[in-house]
């Protein structure tokens, strides 16, 4: 088992978060996302089915956009990729403590 101290982070994304916003009669709710991202640190993998699998410390939102992913040299992994978030649950350690978070992502705009 790996603790947080030994654990590194090579990846960075600019993440775009959401707010929900209401009409004013409260009929229709809509996503605006922001406009400045934040950048984040990741552990980042494939799975068989082509999404990413995405371990940080950050918690990220259900639908949220991840772009401009880089590795550790800053190559972009695709360019000009935006990957929507689609799945996410914590990551515990055996002494009952949460370590980071786990994602999944799929790609929804991008050149390979």
């Amino acid at each position: 088992m790996l603790f947080n101290t030994y654990k590194s982070y090579p990846f960075s994304a600019d993440y775009y978060s959401y707010t929900l916003i209401t009409s004013a009669d409260g009929t229709v709710t809509e996503r605006r996302y922001a406009t400045i991202p934040v950048e984040i640190k990741a552990n980042v993998s494939t799975s068989y089915s082509g999404e990413l699998i995405i371990i940080t410390k950050e918690k990220l939102q259900k639908s949220s956009y991840l772009k401009n992913v880089r590795d550790r040299n800053g190559n972009e992994i695709y360019v000009n990729g935006v990957w929507e978030i689609t799945q996410t649950m914590p990551t515990t350690l055996a002494v009952g403590l949460v370590e980071a978070y786990k994602y999944r992502a799929k790609i929804i705009s991008g050149d390979i």
